[in-house]
């Protein structure tokens, strides 16, 4: 019960936070969205900042499953980085451009913030999990020859990952805001930086 509770405060947060921001977003208001009242939001998260990086490490945790299935599935390193761009790409579907916007606030309300984020130990350790999942592809890169990397299979991954991940985020942070729009379509994009990352690595 205490975890299906504490499931329900974090995705009434993920909605308030979308639509407020983290600053001017409140505990009141998040109660409101879970029905429960702000003694027992602030029983389950004492301070707001802990409940922006419960919603971040829940997103993040989220990914980790998609990577996860596709990773420890059937298929050469290649094959896989093939289905990581697209799973990336496919993060920007209108279902999950709202997850996808939240990280990306996060990171800026991260860099942004005097002091370290309290729990903030939270997030980076679903974020070193996605890190060991992209290593573990990298290492099957090396054992299966899939992928030409000269011997440097770990850090062109990740950096590779890394790159996308961001772009992704960026472009889901920036959708519908004519101010931002490019002549080249989103979707276009994307392909293009795939095919420029994974052309190089075929063998």
């Amino acid at each position: 019960m205490r975890l299906k509770r504490r499931a329900s405060i974090i995705e009434a947060a993920k909605s308030v936070f979308a639509h407020k921001g983290f600053d001017q977003a409140t505990m009141q208001q998040i109660g409101h969205e879970a029905s429960l009242g702000v003694a027992t939001i602030f029983r389950y998260f004492p301070k707001k900042e802990q409940l922006i990086v419960a919603v971040a490490s829940d997103i993040v945790q989220d990914e980790i499953k998609a990577f996860e299935d596709i990773i420890r599935g059937d298929g050469t390193c290649y094959d896989k980085l093939g289905r990581i761009f697209d799973a990336l790409i496919f993060f920007q579907q209108a279902e999950h451009q709202r997850s996808s916007k939240l990280i990306e606030a996060f990171e800026c309300y991260v860099a942004l913030s005097k002091e370290p984020l309290e729990d903030i130990e939270l997030y980076q350790a679903q974020y070193d999990r996605l890190i060991n999942l992209f290593t573990e592809l990298a290492e099957l890169g090396q054992k299966d020859g899939s992928v030409r990397t000269e011997g440097h299979t770990v850090n062109i991954l990740i950096t590779m990952m890394n790159v996308f991940g961001n772009f992704s985020k960026k472009m889901a942070m920036l959708h519908g805001i004519s101010a931002f729009q490019t002549r080249v379509d989103e979707y276009e994009q994307f392909q293009i930086l795939k095919k420029l990352f994974l052309e190089p690595l075929k063998v």
